[in-house]
C-alpha cells in the first residue's frame, strides 16, 4: 500500500478541528481478536482517593485490590464511576499501568473483551473505565450514549477528575510504575486520550490514538511523548482525509528524521529526538481498528518510560 503524507518539515501549520465524533462499540466487529486467556473471577469493591479515605469520619479503609478481574466504582465528588480493573499476579517490581477508553456509545467491559490488554502484557495493570451519558457525538447527537469529554470545561471536566482519582486510587493500593502510566483510547475514546495528553501528558509515558487523532491545537502545547496513531482509509465516522493531517504535525512535535522510517506491512515508525518514537497504521478498513492493533500498541509501549522517551 502508497501511503503519502506530508514531511516533518511542515511544522504546525496544519489547524485539525477536534475530533469528537463518536462510535458505538456494542457492536461486534469480525477484526476483534478472540481471548487468549480465560477471564478471572469478577469481584465488586469501592475505591475512593486516599485523602479521602482517612478524614472522612468513621469511614472503613478502601478495600485492596486483588489480582484478578473486578469491577471497581470510584467515588468522584460523590458520583460513582465505573471500570473494569485487572491486576497481574503479585511481583517483585512495580507494574505498568494501562488506561484503555471505549468509543462513543460503548462499556469498558465491551472494549476489554475486544483488546485483552491484560494476555498481551500480563505484567500491567489494565483499567477499562465506562464513560457516561451527556457528551454529544457525531452519531449521538443529543448525548444519550456514554461517552467521554473532549475539551478542557466540558461538562465540569468529570472525565478528567475521574481520571484524576482512578490514578490516585490505584497507585494508593497498588505498586504501580509511574514512569510506565499509559493511555491508549477507540475514537471518542481516542479523542480523550488526546486531551489526557494535553492536560495530565507530564504523568504519562506514550499514548495510543485509534480512529480518532490529536488535533494540532492540542499538539502544540501536548507534553513530549511518543505517540502511536491508528487510522482506516475508509473511515466512515472520521474520515481518513481529516485523521491524517495529525501525522506531520506529530512528526515536526516529536522531531521525526525521515531516514529512519522503518515499514511493516501498514505499520511505519520513525525515530524523533532523543528516544522519541512515532507509529502510524494506516489499514484499508474502517472504523474498528483490525485485530493486530491491541499487539502492536502493546510493543510500542513496552518500548518507552516518561522520562526516557
Amino acid at each position: 500500500m502508497t501511503r503519502v503524507h506530508a514531511p516533518a518539515s511542515v511544522g504546525f501549520v496544519v489547524a485539525l478541528a477536534a475530533l469528537t465524533a463518536a462510535c458505538s462499540s456494542s457492536a461486534t466487529s469480525s477484526t476483534s481478536p478472540a481471548p487468549t486467556a480465560p477471564t478471572p473471577t469478577t469481584s465488586t469493591s469501592v475505591l475512593v482517593p486516599k485523602s479521602t479515605t482517612t478524614t472522612r469520619t468513621g469511614a472503613a479503609p478502601a478495600p485492596r485490590l486483588a489480582p484478578g478481574r473486578q469491577i471497581v466504582t470510584f467515588v468522584v465528588g460523590g458520583v460513582k464511576r465505573t471500570a473494569v480493573v485487572v491486576v497481574p499476579a503479585a511481583g517483585s517490581e512495580p507494574s505498568p499501568l494501562v488506561f484503555v477508553f471505549h468509543g462513543h456509545g460503548g462499556t469498558g467491559a465491551n472494549i476489554e473483551r475486544k483488546f485483552r490488554i491484560e494476555a498481551l502484557w500480563p505484567q500491567a495493570v489494565v483499567v477499562y473505565p465506562y464513560g457516561l451519558v451527556g457528551h454529544a457525538g457525531r452519531t449521538d447527537p443529543t448525548g444519550v450514549k456514554p461517552g467521554w469529554q473532549t475539551s478542557v470545561g466540558e461538562s465540569g471536566d468529570r472525565d478528567l477528575k475521574f481520571y484524576d482519582v482512578m490514578l490516585a486510587s490505584i497507585r494508593s493500593q497498588l505498586a504501580v510504575d509511574a514512569e510506565r502510566v499509559y493511555a491508549m483510547g477507540h475514537s471518542n475514546g481516542s479523542a480523550f486520550v488526546s486531551l489526557l495528553l494535553n492536560q495530565r501528558g507530564a504523568g504519562l509515558a506514550a499514548t495510543a490514538n485509534l480512529s480518532a487523532q490529536p488535533p494540532a491545537r492540542m499538539l502544540v502545547t501536548d507534553p513530549v511523548r511518543s505517540m502511536f496513531l491508528a487510522m482506516g482509509m475508509t473511515d466512515p465516522i472520521v474520515p481518513y482525509a481529516n485523521q491524517k493531517r495529525a501525522i506531520p504535525v506529530a512528526e515536526a512535535k516529536l522531531g521525526v528524521d525521515p531516514s529512519t522510517a522503518r515499514t511493516d506491512g501498514d505499520l511505519v515508525t520513525q525515530r524523533g529526538r532523543g528516544k522519541l518514537e512515532l507509529d502510524t497504521f494506516v489499514y484499508p478498513g474502517g472504523h474498528e481498528p483490525p485485530a493486530i492493533v491491541p499487539g502492536l500498541v502493546v510493543a510500542f509501549f513496552r518500548r518507552h518510560t516518561r522520562s526516557g522517551g
